[in-house]
């Protein structure tokens, strides 16, 4: 019995390492997301107020300000400061990310493409703004 019962562990688990490795393929997230980032519909999309305090807490550190007073100020754990920092500074300060997913929910936080040369596309602007209305519940006209 003990035999058929580990036979049985090991296929599920590898069911359940099929069908993960088929939702990341597919653009869905997986796992605890990002700090600023929420998990919409399997999907990684930014959470813009809390990206933007994360963002800032990197930033304050990144300029000087010690782990310990940051933590403090924001409400962030040191650790997990830290550990952004030190991980993840990049997403945080360029928005520049390795994951596909994780870039893909940047699109509406990066700036403009190139804006002083072409001139802001205003239909992708008016897009954006609505997108970060909805998400914030803010409006900005």
């Amino acid at each position: 019995m003990g035999d058929l019962a580990q036979i049985e562990h090991q296929q599920k688990l590898q069911r359940i390492r099929s069908g993960v490795r088929a939702a990341q393929s597919a653009g869905k997230w997986t796992g605890r997301p990002p700090a600023g980032f929420a998990v919409e519909d399997g999907y990684l999309r930014v959470d813009p107020a809390e990206f933007l305090h994360v963002r800032e807490a990197v930033a304050r550190v990144d300029r000087g300000d010690s782990f310990a007073t940051v933590a403090d100020d924001t409400g962030i754990a040191e650790s997990t400061l830290r550990s952004l920092h030190q991980d993840r500074r990049d997403l945080y300060l360029a928005g520049e990310a390795e994951d596909e997913r994780v870039d893909d929910a940047l699109t509406d936080i990066r700036p403009l493409e190139d804006a002083r040369t072409e001139g802001p596309d205003l239909e992708e602007l008016r897009e954006r703004v609505e997108r970060l209305e909805e998400a914030t519940d803010i409006d900005l006209h």
